[in-house]
């Protein structure tokens, strides 16, 4: 087995069970290649625990296990997703909702990999080329614990020309339609990185259609799919769906659609957010909810923008264009910027903006989003409710 020895000062963490193993903590190791398992070594040659290289998130790897002993082969695994199953036995038998995770990465024991059931239709997503190298024992694992009709996979990692597709079982024709929370979405395994929907976001699309969408007229920025304006359109006056994707109009007719919804009855315009913004300011248009769920990182040919730079011009735009005692609801899913950074840059725009405002409900990640307690980057999920008082 190979070894990573820490430098000094370095393993209390580790102890701990902080589950990224950091190169800068690294004094050395024996070669290490992506996939390659070692054992995490205090300098006077104690074991802390047995980690995989895969690097991901500036570490070299995540732990698998704490005891020297245990193999890391196909059982390792299976018995992972049994608790992980076990953990998840409600999603199974609640009505109105047939898609959720089954494993999520680190919080379930396996940083790097998740999988996620689409109404018996599971998909495996692959974070490194090291994970991937377990690939055989997880696939196998997961035949032997989980139930599905069929399985498909992602790549998440940067330089491969393989990007997925189909594993095992049916090959159905996509998109497939879901259900979450009594409301239907269609979703495509086998169409490049993204699904159709972001199933770590279902809480809040609830919260959204049950407590801030009756009569309303909503606006709903960066919508991909529609999936907020879909669910709530159920209660609101109207929805404005808003996304510079093209793709995004027909992929959001199609989820109005399969609700009983016709799309035309709904405004969907593909813009720029800020370009939207300076519309609907220069038409007079007010909105009672505006949704803002960004990409962390984005560039276009006009700007780049980033979350932890640009929120506050999100929250100004939509200031100017929402209707008296209005609500918003602000989300963010980068990892490297916590909850108090959040609160903190939308207080500071808020107060600067001479506007008094409240947060009513601030929510995070569901419970099949497992989370690892010694690691804040895996409550990734961000999503704040406010009524502002202008």
């Amino acid at each position: 087995m190979k070894i990573a020895t820490l430098n000094k000062g370095k393993e209390t963490k580790y102890l701990n069970q902080y589950p990224l193993v950091d190169e800068e903590d690294i004094y050395q190791h024996d070669h290490l290649k992506e996939g390659d398992l070692f054992y995490l070594m205090t300098e006077s040659d104690q074991y802390i625990a047995t980690a995989y290289v895969g690097r991901q998130h500036k570490g070299l790897g995540w732990v698998l296990s704490y005891d020297q002993n245990e193999v890391i082969n196909t059982q390792f695994f299976e018995s992972l997703f049994k608790q992980a199953l076990e953990e998840r036995e409600y999603y199974y038998h609640i009505e109105g909702t047939n898609a959720f995770r089954l494993f999520n990465a680190e919080g379930d024991g396996v940083g790097g990999l998740t999988i996620d059931n689409y109404n018996g239709h599971l998909l495996i997503q692959w974070y490194s080329r090291g994970i991937y190298k377990f690939r055989y024992n997880v696939v196998e694992a997961i035949q032997n614990v989980f139930e599905f009709k069929s399985i498909y996979e992602k790549m998440r990692f940067k330089d491969t020309e393989y990007t997925g597709g189909h594993v095992l079982g049916e090959t159905p024709e996509f998109p497939i339609v879901i259900e979450e929370n009594f409301t239907f979405y269609n979703v495509d395994l086998n169409d490049g990185l993204m699904t159709g929907i972001f199933l770590d976001q279902k809480e809040v699309r609830k919260k959204l259609r049950d407590h801030f969408s009756e009569g309303r007229t909503i606006l709903n920025l960066f919508s991909y799919t529609g999936a907020f304006s879909v669910i709530a359109a159920q209660n609101a006056e109207m929805t404005t769906s808003v996304d510079l994707a093209n793709r995004s109009r027909a992929l959001t007719e199609e989820n109005f659609g399969l609700n009983g919804i016709d799309p035309k009855s709904q405004y969907i315009y593909v813009m720029d957010t800020f370009d939207f913004y300076n519309y609907a300011a220069r038409h007079a248009k007010q909105y009672d909810t505006i949704v803002i769920d960004p990409p962390s990182f984005a560039r276009n040919k006009k700007k780049t923008f980033s979350v932890q730079k640009n929120y506050d011009d999100l929250i100004n735009g939509a200031l100017d264009i929402l209707a008296p005692n209005g609500s918003m609801l602000l989300c963010t899913n980068s990892s490297v910027f916590p909850l108090k950074s959040f609160k903190n840059v939308i207080k500071k725009t808020l107060e600067s903006a001479g506007v008094e405002y409240e947060i009513e409900e601030v929510m995070g990640l569901p419970k099949d989003f497992k989370t690892h307690p010694h690691y804040k980057p895996s409550k990734y999920l961000k999503a704040v409710f406010l009524n502002i008082k202008h």
